[in-house]
């Protein structure tokens, strides 16, 4: 278990967009803990404002107003995005020193870094393609070297936007078993952004509904109302769009 998976608190977070015409209130009055450790989902149609989130925890964008807490203060997240961002004219084992000389351990601690990429590659089942190309990588692949560079960081907190909406089902499958074996022996607190229900429900024990820029339902997997159907019980809440705020869990 990753000593170090913070405690993240979010209180009266909002993110207003000002355009020409009028503001866009992409993120509005959202509260909320992920306790350290825990795997949540955060679910939502596009453009609720799921990524706008993301960015904002990940220290990319600015709150118009509210505050993002983690606990130990010295935390910080490591970020999978949709697709890996890999630089083409790099080897994968040179794409994921960068992750950590830049923000984790001093360029000069070679064997360190070495460590850390080997353990990393390891992980995703890679450690073959260390001197690859990205270009040489499939799509699977290539996301599978994304986790381990958000993984060789060891920051115990790893946000993911969407990181296997791309790749087809298969892929994804055995990439979704591949997250959730890491995670339960690393136990980072994790907050994965999905549109795909199925997906929430296979890797998260907490799923959070998003629907324009506000958090409608905060539910544990194992609450009621994910007990029977809970594939049309959470599109039930995403698609109504008089239901109240709902909060069945808590941590």
């Amino acid at each position: 278990m990753v000593e170090n998976a913070p405690e993240v608190i979010i209180q009266d977070l909002n993110r207003i967009y000002k355009g020409s015409d009028e503001a866009v209130h992409a993120v509005k009055d959202i509260s909320l803990t992920l306790t350290p450790g825990s795997f949540t989902a955060l679910v939502g149609f596009s453009g609720c404002g799921k990524t706008t989130l993301l960015r904002m925890l990940a220290g990319l964008e600015e709150p118009s107003s509210g505050s993002i807490s983690l606990f130990p203060e010295n935390s910080y997240p490591a970020v999978i995005f949709q697709t890996p961002r890999l630089l083409p004219w790099m080897t994968i084992k040179k794409n994921m020193n960068i992750a950590l000389r830049h923000r984790v351990i001093p360029r000069q601690n070679k064997r360190e870094i070495k460590k850390r990429v080997h353990a990393a590659l390891e992980m995703v089942g890679l450690n073959d393609r260390a001197d690859a190309y990205p270009h040489e990588l499939s799509g699977g692949m290539a996301q599978r070297v994304g986790l381990a560079r958000a993984l060789c960081q060891e920051s115990g907190f790893m946000l993911m936007d969407e990181p296997f909406s791309s790749l087809d089902a298969l892929t994804r499958e055995n990439l979704q078993k591949e997250l959730k074996s890491i995670w339960e022996k690393k136990k980072s607190t994790t907050l994965f952004i999905t549109h795909d229900i199925a997906e929430a429900l296979v890797l998260a024990s907490r799923i959070l509904i998003m629907k324009e820029g506000s958090i409608i339902a905060d539910l544990d997997r194992n609450d009621w109302i994910l007990r029977n159907k809970p594939e049309a019980a959470i599109m039930s809440l995403m698609n109504n769009p008089l239901i109240p705020r709902m909060v069945y869990a808590t941590s």
